[in-house]
């Protein structure tokens, strides 16, 4: 071959060694091309996706702060609605209550002291106990306090709701009943007395004149049939707080 032809075949293997070399190189470029993007496109992706999760927890936020402020808003209102002198006044009606109730049991309170200072949930607890002690003298039916978890709360008037309430609600069922046992608890500044008559087996007792009361004291009495006791009514009462709007 002359040299004119080993000329050009060496121009044709440098042209095609050239080529595919080009080649490679290009489709090694056109492979980190598409990974690239794959891994633009997953970034974008979880991006796209915390973006979103931000946006919700922020409208979950925004409506649980405007709940907040509505219901900051509703408890000062309803604290601008109690005259301050109401307070007093239940004040001095729980002291004569208290007063009252020491004549007829004939057990004298001494240094039973008035204001502000008064713990009302152990005055009640005391007051319910004694109350139960005279049923018991009166009726013959023996009447226990079993539960009293009223928490820090309990003002005055909602103190006197309680007892006067008890006061009632073991009178109409004594007579009736062979034991009874008293709650008493706070659930949502709510007052909830529960009595319950063993040894029940009578009709429903009337209580319409009870519950014309206890409907001025924003209360409801339900009655029915312990579902874990044989022979056992439940009496229960629940009173909305004083300040309930």
């Amino acid at each position: 071959m002359s040299i004119v032809g080993w000329i050009v075949l060496s121009a044709l293997i440098v042209g095609i060694v050239a080529t595919t070399v080009g080649w490679v190189m290009s489709a090694r470029g056109r492979s980190r091309t598409v990974v690239d993007l794959e891994t633009e496109r997953s970034t974008h992706h979880e991006t796209q996706r915390s973006s979103e999760h931000l946006e919700t927890r922020m409208r979950t936020l925004r409506s649980e702060l405007a709940e907040a402020h509505h219901t900051n808003a509703d408890l000062t209102a309803r604290a601008s609605r109690v005259d301050p002198r109401d307070a007093g006044r239940a004040l001095g009606l729980w002291s004569l209550e208290r007063l009252r109730q020491a004549r007829v049991a004939g057990t004298p309170l001494l240094g039973l002291a008035v204001g502000p200072g008064m713990d009302l949930t152990a005055g009640l607890t005391e007051a319910i106990r004694v109350e139960l002690e005279v049923l018991r003298e009166d009726v013959g039916t023996h009447a226990e306090l079993t539960t009293v978890e009223l928490g820090a709360g309990i003002d005055a008037r909602d103190a006197l709701t309680v007892l006067r309430t008890v006061q009632e609600l073991t009178a109409i069922l004594a007579k009736r009943a062979d034991e009874l046992q008293v709650s008493i608890e706070r659930e949502h500044d709510r007052s909830i007395i529960t009595v319950a008559a063993l040894g029940w087996d009578d009709s429903t007792p009337n209580t319409a004149a009870f519950e014309s009361g206890l409907d001025a004291l924003d209360g409801a009495l339900e009655l029915r049939p312990d579902p874990e006791t044989a022979d056992t009514l439940l009496a229960i009462v629940t009173i909305e707080p004083s300040n309930h709007a």
